[in-house]
């Protein structure tokens, strides 16, 4: 088996649909942590799909989450985004990129805790505001602000305000301040598959 938690959860006679359910793997963080690069490498080494919930909540709703947020408002796109979530983590087996600020609803991290692993991928404020930066110098950001500060600050602001919400959300917590995106899977791989079981419930 490709986990050691499934192969526990067979001898334990789990049956089939509850080993499926425990493959989910959740990837959360702050906007540049590395999710949407990580994720497919991971699903890649494991051998299931791999899904970017913002990807899924812009073809659902036909525009990009900057027109969500124009057109509702933060709040139009959090419930959209809570909705392509519960899908996905109905759907294993599978890696999920989710929204920097999926883990905000109680719900979400609700249901991210019952599907299986949940990702913390951590990185400085510093690090983020300059992924973020060059993403916007590139023209590759499609993200509006949520406080119409300069990065850097809002960065530092609203990573500091989630923080108790990634941690509560989180199985693990992976650092992804130096490694390349093929090294962090990896990580994260050794490290779902040397977990118990019973840590996942």
């Amino acid at each position: 088996m490709l986990f050691t938690t499934i192969s526990k959860l067979l001898q334990a006679g789990i049956d089939a649909e509850e080993r499926d359910w425990i493959m989910i793997i959740t990837l959360v963080g702050y906007r540049g942590c590395g999710k949407s690069s990580v994720g497919p490498l991971l699903a890649e080494r494991i051998g299931c799909s791999f899904a970017d919930s913002d990807s899924l909540v812009e073809a659902r709703a036909g525009k990009s989450i900057s027109e969500i947020f124009a057109d509702g408002g933060e709040a139009a796109f959090r419930q959209l985004e809570t909705d392509v979530l519960e899908d996905l983590l109905d759907t294993p087996p599978a890696v999920i990129a989710t929204g920097g600020g999926a883990v905000l609803a109680e719900i979400n991290r609700q249901r991210m805790h019952e599907a299986g692993p949940v990702v913390w991928l951590r990185a400085s404020a510093e690090l983020l505001a300059s992924r973020i930066a060059g993403d916007q110098s590139s023209g590759k950001n499609s993200r509006p602000s949520l406080t119409g500060k300069p990065v850097v600050e809002e960065v530092a602001e609203v990573l500091e305000a989630r923080r108790f919400f990634y941690e509560q959300a989180s199985t693990l917590v992976i650092h992804v301040e130096t490694g390349t995106p093929e090294e962090i899977a990896e990580r994260i791989f050794d490290a779902v598959t040397a977990m118990d079981f019973e840590e996942t419930l």
